[in-house]
């Protein structure tokens, strides 16, 4: 399933004058697990923080317009770093750590680089980071590093998507799938749980119909954003569609179809100068 609101989060840049409130927010996500750890010091809390806070790779995650949670991914020679990954304890477990690791990993991924990052050793943020794909690599006195191989570029396997539909390679296209996939279809309020499902209903779709995919383009969030035109004669069909690939595979899929048509009768170049008919949609 879709992450709590995953259509509203988004990313806020940060700015120098946050420091004082991201580290608040710190504190509040921290203090738990250090205090358990008999590690909390408000001192050094401070120190830790301001050590490598850099305003303009930092992040609020915001939901609804409030803010619950921020994010570092800052360039390093070669990699990725994800730090101050924090969210509001009245925020914990609704899936929005996982949507900022999306973000994060796919960041990555379109940039071919491998991510990294550290925990605090003996905290639970372990084991959530190792299940998105993070290898240990090293320890300090207080931390655990990680590192997260590259995993394939989301655009580019967006693209062998439509590729592998147009040529019917069924197994190309499961390949390309998570096996836990959702795909929401809202033009007629259907939900596709599972890769073979999807791969069998597409399999069994009436033929004759030809994909031409018209764009890419990954969004801030790191999600891919398509547009295809669907020939199937007599009618053409626009579709737009939001993928999350996650370790190179598709998890997460909305799509919006609309049936390409001629304008109402009313709406005429002559009634109104300035408008004009475009050809791209014709019937080869």
């Amino acid at each position: 399933m879709w992450p709590t609101a995953e259509d509203e989060l988004s990313l806020l840049p940060a700015t120098a004058q946050d420091f004082d409130a991201l580290l608040a927010l710190r504190i509040r996500a921290m203090q738990p697990s250090l205090e358990a750890l008999g590690r909390f010091d408000a001192a050094r809390a401070r120190e830790r923080f301001a050590s490598n806070f850099m305003a303009e790779h930092m992040f609020h995650l915001m939901l609804r317009g409030q803010r619950v949670g921020c994010a570092s991914l800052r360039p390093k020679p070669g990699a990725l770093r994800i730090d101050h990954l924090y969210i509001e304890p009245s925020h914990h477990n609704q899936g929005l750590g996982a949507w900022v690791m999306d973000w994060a990993c796919s960041s990555a991924d379109l940039r071919q680089q491998p991510l990294e990052l550290a925990a605090l050793q003996g905290s639970a943020a372990n084991r959530f980071y190792q299940r998105h794909g993070f290898v240990e690599i090293g320890r300090s006195d207080f931390d655990i590093e990680y590192r997260r191989a590259v995993a394939a570029s989301p655009l580019q396997v967006v693209r062998q998507l439509w590729t592998m539909m147009q040529a019917r390679d069924w197994a190309g296209v499961r390949a390309l799938l998570d096996d836990a996939l959702v795909i929401d279809w809202w033009a007629t309020g259907e939900r596709i749980q599972g890769a073979d499902t999807y791969v069998r209903l597409q399999a069994e779709y009436p033929e004759g119909w030809q994909i031409h995919l018209q764009g890419l383009q990954a969004l801030q969030d790191g999600r891919v954003l398509s547009l295809v035109r669907v020939v199937h004669a007599p009618l053409q069909f626009l579709a737009q569609s939001l993928h999350r690939v996650r370790q190179g595979r598709i998890a997460l899929g909305q799509e919006w179809w609309a049936t390409c048509e001629a304008p109402p009768l009313w709406r005429t170049p002559e009634r109104f100068p300035g408008l004009t008919r475009l050809s791209a949609w014709a019937l080869p």
